[in-house]
């Protein structure tokens, strides 16, 4: 099995934390009255499959880095999901 490196590790979690911000920009606008669309259904859903896969690499868990954020964008979401379906 391959070790991240420290550069790798740092590019997953920017990647991360765009899927995060797209998950909370999408929150956002369904809160402020946005029609829920099939597209930021989707955008939830793919980008907390995202955050699910990164939270589930031990490199990236025991890397040191706060990744709370990654697991509140996840909950969040899951339960925007469930709401919606």
């Amino acid at each position: 099995m391959s070790s991240m490196t420290i550069e790798e590790i740092q590019g997953t979690l920017k990647a991360a934390r765009d899927s995060v911000w797209v998950v909370n920009d999408s929150l956002e606008k369904l809160a402020n009255g946005a029609a829920v669309t099939d597209d930021i259904k989707g955008n939830i859903d793919r980008n907390v499959s995202h955050l699910k896969l990164v939270v589930a690499n031990p490199e990236i868990v025991n890397s040191g880095d706060d990744i709370s954020d990654l697991n509140a964008a996840i909950t969040a979401g899951e339960a925007k999901l469930a709401e919606l379906a």
